[in-house]
Parts: structure tokens; C-alpha cells; sequence
């Protein structure tokens, strides 16, 4: 067993080393603040403090894990071992104070400090330690804990690690289930209207053959993801926005037959959760409205989800969701960029650090979301496929989870839409190859 000796036990220590050791090593440990007991002990150790312990393996302690106050910090970023390392420190065996660099991604520090909202209330990638500092595409966590495993490896070659494994997850969200099925009289006579302003003739032509029951809608796609999710074996989340209807929340009335239709037709092949609307972070008791509405529909409960507009404000929203009693969610990464918002691929407990608490609620941050491509004003379909498959190749590399978001629109023949399905099945292709050869 590995023992660790540390000044003070703290809640963030705990945390931290439970998810190395525990979670992603698999290793034993314990700690103990008693330096004789430390220097009594004949097995493996590490010594975590601020001075050296005879000649056990040495990790300088910032003062961020001993703390229990959110304030502005300097975080030195440097570079070594080929990337980007936070606390850097010569006299630590590792380099740096790796528990108190992977402690200030996973808790999502920064987000805790006064930051200037983007137009919806969120934290912009742009104002993250990781973007502003070039590391926001790597998983910087997952490589720093590969990096101490292969460390601790060589100064303790009877430790015992796990093995670890490349896994995917693809999932989609589905804020509006159809474009023309399921819409009563008044949305679908205002949304002519507001096609024959912008001369849209196929959209009317469109219309009228739904409403004639000639065609298919455009964004019902879903015997398409059926066939690709059940055919590749690949596991895949639905997340179903049932909110009641406002600007931002267009989905189809929850009590309507064809959205029930659909939530009890992706049930039988895939998972499924809720997908809290906009405004749940600033009215969490939404939250559990909504997840009641679709375990009535589907008759099961539902422990999945992932916020609308991914906003959420910490650690409220986390509450909420808990209190809820969701035990999984899949909102962590960033709406305009894609990339590691938490440093890691893999998923993780999420640490309240305003109430200085582990809990028992899972993050699963995803990886990209296509939106992430779609702001900018010239289309490089080139372009985005290699960043996609750049993105493959990191998660493969730390053996993580590359979570995927898309949307039933997105991946239509509609012809906005049309290459956009022809990346997601390109990014399909990628995934298949990648898990042969992992």
C-alpha cells in the first residue's frame, strides 16, 4: 500500500488523491500527517509537504490543497515532458505539484472566480487558463497522470496498476424532434408566414407534403442513427429537451404523441436523459419537472443528462441536478471551442468547491460538440474532419472517452445540413478504426 504523508488532510486532498490513486490508478494508498509513522513505514511512500523527508520520493506542496477559500491565484504554466505542466517545480521527483494541478482543472478553479459572462450567462473558453495558454486540445490531466504512473513505476516496481482502455461514446441532442411533424395549426401557419418573408419556397413545398403525408421530415433521422449505433455496436446517449416552450426551448409540446413516439422508439436502441432547458440554471426546480416528464414518457429512470445551450453556473446547477437525482452528466466543454474545458477525457466526480464536498454526481466531459465548427464564416470541411480526427487521436493516445455531441438536424439531408452528415459519418468511420486498434 502506498502511503502519502501530508501536513493537513483536507477535502481537497482526499478528492485528488482518490481520483489518481483510486480511480485512474487502481493502487492502494492511505495518509498520515504523523512524520515518524511516515518515517517508520518500510513500503512504498510519498512524501508531499513543503521539506524533504530523508530521501522519500517528493512532491512540494503549493498551498492549494491545504486551503479552503476561493481566491485569485497565480498558476504558473511551463512547459516539460513535451507539454504544458501547471506549478512547476524543480525540487518535486515529478517536476511539478501534479495534485494541485490536476485539483485546479478537475474543480474548475477559475469558474469560481469573478469572470465576465459570454451573452447567455457562461464562462468563455477564451478566459480559460487552458485556451489562453495553448492546451485547451489536449487532455493535459490524462497525459500528467500517465506521465506520474510511468514515474512511480520505475521508483516502485511492485505497485500495481490498472489497466486502462480507449472508449466512445456518441450522443445527440434533440432540441427540436422534427421540423414540420407534431406542430399544431399556429406554429406551423407562422412559420409559413415566416417562410414566404424570406421567399423560402422549398421549405413551403416541404410543408405541404408533410401535411399531405407524401415525404418524410427532413430531421427525421432517426432510423438512419438507429442503424449506425446498432450495426457499429457503439454506445450512444439521446438527450431529450421537454421543456415548457420559450425563446430558447422550441421543442415539440412533451405531451405530444409524436415526441412520445420517438422517446419510446430511441429507448430500445440507445440510452437516453434529459436535456435541462435554458433557463433550469437559474430555476433549478425545473430540473426535476422535466426529468419526471421523461421518465413517465420512457417508464424508467432517468440518471442521465446534459444542460441546454450547455449552461451552468457552479456549483448550483451540479446541486440541482444531485438533488434531482441525476448521477450523470455530460455538460462539461465548452460551446464554441472544442477541446478539454477540465483538462481530461475522462470522466470524473464533480468536487463542489464552494462547499468544499466530493459528491457522488459523474462528469463526463465531452470532447466537441459540431457547433464548434460552425461559427466560423468560411466553411473548410477539410479542416474541421482533421481537427475531429486530431481530437480521436489525443483521447486514443491517454486510452479516455471520446464523447461526441450532435444533433438530429445536423446529421440530415437537408441541404443547409447535408456535409455536415457527411463529417459525422466520417467521424464515425475514424471512431470504428480507432477502437480496432486500441
Amino acid at each position: 500500500m502506498l502511503l502519502i504523508y501530508l501536513s493537513t488532510i483536507t477535502p481537497r486532498s482526499e478528492f485528488i488523491f482518490e481520483y489518481i490513486f483510486t480511480q485512474q490508478m487502481g493502487i492502494l494508498f492511505n495518509t498520515t500527517t504523523d512524520i515518524a509513522a511516515f518515517e517508520r513505514y518500510a513500503g512504498e511512500k510519498i512524501n508531499y509537504s513543503q521539506q524533504h523527508i530523508g530521501d522519500a520520493f517528493f512532491i512540494k506542496a503549493t498551498s492549494l490543497l491545504g486551503d479552503n477559500s476561493i481566491k485569485k491565484i497565480e498558476v504558473p504554466v511551463a512547459e516539460k515532458y513535451e507539454t504544458k505542466i501547471l506549478f512547476a517545480n524543480d525540487e518535486c521527483d515529478v517536476g511539478f505539484d501534479i495534485f494541485s494541478a490536476v485539483f485546479y482543472m478537475l474543480s474548475r478553479y477559475e469558474e469560481y472566480l469573478p469572470f465576465t459572462p459570454d451573452k447567455y450567462g457562461r464562462f468563455k473558453a477564451t478566459d480559460s487558463l487552458a485556451y489562453k495558454n495553448n492546451f485547451l486540445q489536449i487532455p493535459a490531466v490524462d497525459k500528467w497522470i500517465i506521465l506520474f504512473k510511468n514515474i512511480l513505476q520505475n521508483k516502485f516496481p511492485s505497485l500495481e496498476f490498472k489497466p486502462s482502455k480507449f472508449e466512445v461514446i456518441v450522443t445527440y441532442d434533440i432540441d427540436v424532434a422534427y421540423k414540420f411533424i407534431g406542430r399544431n395549426f399556429i406554429r406551423n401557419t407562422g412559420s409559413t408566414m415566416k417562410d414566404v418573408l424570406k421567399l423560402d419556397f422549398k421549405n413551403i413545398k416541404s410543408r405541404k407534403q408533410i401535411r399531405n403525408d407524401t415525404t418524410h421530415d427532413p430531421w427525421d433521422v432517426y432510423d438512419y442513427l438507429q442503424e449506425t449505433i446498432t450495426k457499429n455496436k457503439l454506445p450512444s446517449i439521446f438527450f431529450f429537451l421537454l421543456a415548457d416552450k420559450t425563446m430558447h426551448d422550441r421543442n415539440l409540446d412533451y405531451k405530444n404523441p409524436v415526441m412520445k413516439s420517438v422517446i419510446n422508439k430511441i429507448k430500445m436502441f440507445s440510452e437516453i436523459g434529459i436535456h435541462p432547458s435554458f433557463k433550469t440554471s437559474l430555476f433549478p426546480e425545473k430540473i426535476v419537472i422535466e426529468k419526471q416528464r421523461l421518465e413517465k414518457i420512457a417508464d424508467k429512470n432517468i440518471i442521465k443528462s446534459r444542460q441546454h445551450f450547455l449552461k451552468f453556473i457552479l456549483p448550483d446547477t451540479f446541486n440541482a441536478l444531485i438533488n434531482a437525482g441525476i448521477s450523470q452528466d455530460y455538460s462539461m466543454g465548452f460551446p464554441y471551442h472544442a477541446g478539454f474545458r477540465a483538462g481530461t477525457s475522462k470522466p470524473f466526480y464533480f468536487y463542489d468547491l464552494k462547499n468544499e464536498k466530493s459528491t457522488h454526481l459523474k462528469i463526463f466531459p465531452f470532447t466537441f460538440m459540431e457547433g464548434n465548427f460552425m461559427l466560423n464564416t468560411f466553411f473548410d470541411k477539410e479542416k474541421i474532419i482533421k481537427n475531429i480526427f486530431v481530437l480521436i487521436d489525443e483521447v486514443k493516445k491517454v486510452e479516455g472517452t471520446f464523447i461526441s455531441i450532435w444533433h438530429n438536424h445536423t446529421v440530415s439531408e437537408t441541404s443547409q445540413y447535408k456535409e455536415w452528415k457527411t463529417i459525422h459519418d466520417q467521424m464515425i468511420e475514424k471512431i470504428l478504426i480507432a477502437l480496432a486498434d486500441a
